[in-house]
């Protein structure tokens, strides 16, 4: 039997995935390998008693560590408000994948499971990508009680080196 879920997505839910997808690629992790260096470099300054460039490189650390989650955050927030992502899509999932319907696609779009290649489940998002490195988002608060039902479904039909969902009843 197929599971229904209709999402609307919400900023909340994007800022995250967004901010996931900037984080673990290169340029995401060479800011935090950066930051992380300039906190080396404060402690350093700071241990020395150079409390003038321990500020500056503090700053540096506020600006990488701090200022830029925030401020993709609250692009994700404005881009949010006038984007077509806010119109609902009902996602349905079966045995054989999953079927896709966006609220001005009469037909819809299906993608069998071998379709995709990665499931990813973050705080507040399930992110399956497909072969050619595009995502679904689902957030968890609007799949409700289907969520476990859907996870399942994914671990069931997705290898399960291409699975790393965490659900809230332990299972992995």
């Amino acid at each position: 039997m197929p599971i229904k879920i209709e999402v609307k997505m919400d900023s909340e839910s994007m800022a995250e995935f967004m901010i996931y997808h900037i984080y673990t690629g290169t340029s995401g992790i060479l800011a935090l390998v950066l930051g992380f260096l300039n906190v080396g470099f404060t402690i350093s300054f700071v241990m020395r008693g150079n409390y003038l460039l321990a500020g500056v490189f503090l700053i540096f650390v506020a600006v990488i560590l701090f200022l830029f989650p925030r401020f993709i955050k609250k692009s994700v927030t404005k881009q949010m408000e006038n984007s077509k992502l806010t119109n609902p899509v009902i996602y349905e999932f079966d045995e054989n994948g999953v079927r896709t319907k966006a609220e001005d696609d009469e037909e819809g779009k299906f993608l069998a499971w071998s379709g995709f290649k990665k499931a990813i489940s973050r705080k507040r998002i399930v992110i399956l990508y497909d072969t050619q490195k595009r995502a679904v988002i689902l957030p968890i608060e609007q799949m409700g009680e289907d969520y476990a039902a859907v996870t399942d479904l994914i671990a069931a039909k997705m290898p399960a080196s291409a699975v790393r969902i965490r659900r809230g009843d332990g299972k992995k």
